[in-house]
């Protein structure tokens, strides 16, 4: 009787924090998506093909591969936790990977035991995480500057070239109905996660645990397993984008994702999810903040702005993303 009181108590809770992230984003979607509207009308003005096919898929390539390690860090952040790990895991994948092919692996088991690995940095965090009461800031911190270290010190600071199998150059050159694969894998990904979200009480429970992890151990959800699966989460993710990178470019470098969760956290708080408390966020709304992001790099290449303004006008946006997400949340 205790426990069916419990669950309904839990359920209860979660639907309430789930209809809350629900309307505090939708405002700040609704800016974002008449942003994306009001730049892709100016662009197509200014630059005549910006909007064409092509450019299209160059603007989300551009940004793709952060765009699939944003799924992870929005399921993370609404956890109420941080994962600055994923900007080291992803060139440690591509180098992981290219020496498994070095050594002459087949292409499934080489992909196999590098997501193994890169769970791993998760599976650490988490438990650092879990058994030590550290912070994620200062643990996914750390981790990133020991992963890094030891991407650097197996490839000696050099670029790792290696006889890529062609089944495994497909995964990032080839494409789908002319849709890049990359951009279909993120198109599929975020539907998954997305539905999941929305539709899923094992992943709903992520909303309790960021909003309120004390009450959520009360209620009976288990937490610490909870934090291992967000992390690994994120952790095979970024590696994902490791392996397709791998695969774009046929080789791998240190250089590959050099300040990418900078970019990341920066796409998942425009798109709505509250940094600073947990609970909230969609992955609708990390969509938005992909294609947002992706649209300002684009135009500032193609309207040739000198790109040192892309980190103010990030940053800016960013700012200006974190105020309005308190702005809504008052309203509520």
């Amino acid at each position: 009787m205790a426990e069916k009181y419990l669950e309904t108590k839990q359920n209860k809770s979660i639907n309430s924090l789930i209809n809350r992230s629900m309307r505090s984003g939708r405002a700040q979607n609704n800016i974002l998506i008449m942003l994306i509207l009001i730049i892709s009308v100016i662009m197509s003005f200014a630059v005549p093909n910006f909007l064409s096919f092509t450019n299209i898929k160059v603007l989300f390539m551009g940004f793709i591969f952060e765009g699939i390690m944003a799924l992870g860090m929005t399921i993370v952040i609404i956890a109420g936790g941080i994962d600055l790990s994923i900007s080291a895991i992803l060139p440690f994948a591509a180098i992981i990977i290219a020496y498994f092919f070095k050594a002459k692996f087949d292409v499934i088991p080489a992909i196999l035991l590098t997501y193994l690995i890169c769970a791993g940095v998760g599976f650490f965090n988490a438990w650092m995480i879990n058994t030590l009461k550290v912070h994620p800031f200062i643990v996914t911190l750390a981790s990133q500057l020991t992963v890094r270290g030891l991407a650097l010190a197996i490839s000696n600071g050099k670029n790792v070239t290696s006889d890529f199998p062609a089944q495994f150059s497909f995964l990032g050159q080839g494409s789908l109905f002319g849709i890049p694969i990359p951009i279909v894998l993120f198109i599929i990904l975020a539907l998954i996660i997305g539905v999941l979200l929305k539709h899923n009480r094992f992943l709903q429970q992520v909303y309790f645990i960021g909003d309120n992890p004390r009450a959520a151990r009360i209620s009976g959800i288990k937490v610490e397993a909870f934090i291992y699966f967000v992390f690994i989460l994120s952790s095979v993710l970024a590696c994902t984008s490791g392996i397709m990178t791998a695969s774009l470019y046929n080789n791998a470098s240190n250089s590959y994702g050099l300040n990418s969760e900078l970019r990341v956290i920066t796409a998942v708080v425009i798109g709505g999810t509250d940094i600073v408390k947990g609970g909230t966020g969609t992955i609708f709304g990390t969509v938005l903040g992909v294609i947002f992001m992706s649209l300002i790099y684009n135009a500032f290449v193609m309207a040739g702005i000198n790109p040192y303004y892309e980190t103010i006008v990030i940053g800016a946006i960013l700012l200006l993303a974190v105020f309005l997400m308190n702005f809504f949340k008052r309203k509520i």
